[in-house]
């Protein structure tokens, strides 16, 4: 198994983290947009996390390369990286693990804060969206439910007749 194709591997698995931390940051940031409602400063921060992923992407593609050709010199088709991680050459796998590691961690935590997000988004926009229709309606009760007729009140013991 060749040790320069780990070597290379590690170290663009360790770029690879760099950027899932630094979208762990604009993440971060997001929240604090979206909790303070500061909305104004979240396209900057958006462009920040597009470039981002924009660099990312190209290192996934290097990454996707390697384990391939990983894969074809272990005569195997495909390589995920726990494949690797088993595969690795005895002098660079403790680093490589490690690497491994470290980047399936950032992107665990990076998923989280991202759902987080979503949902605070889900909340803001549902928000608006009520706002919206009680302004549109004045405050009064929405079209659908004052075409709906009215609820007859039900007689009381007392009004019943027998």
């Amino acid at each position: 198994m060749s040790l320069s194709l780990f070597q290379e591997l590690t170290r663009g698995l360790a770029e690879e983290t760099e950027c899932y931390r630094q979208l762990l940051v604009l993440a971060h940031r997001q929240k604090e947009i979206l909790v303070s409602a500061k909305i104004e400063e979240l396209p900057p921060n958006v462009r920040f996390e597009e470039k981002q992923v924009f660099i990312l992407g190209p290192l996934v593609s290097r990454r996707n390369e390697l384990l391939a050709r990983i894969a074809k010199e272990s005569g195997l088709k495909k390589m995920d990286l726990t494949e690797a991680m088993l595969a690795a050459p005895g002098e660079i796998s403790d680093s490589f693990k490690e690497t491994v590691l470290g980047l399936a961690k950032t992107a665990r935590e990076l998923e989280s804060v991202n759902q987080g997000n979503d949902k605070l988004l889900k909340n803001a926009l549902s928000y608006v969206n009520f706002t919206l229709k009680a302004i549109s309606t004045g405050g009064r009760p929405s079209a659908s439910r004052m075409n709906q007729a009215p609820e007859k009140p039900a007689p009381s013991f007392v009004n019943r007749t027998v």
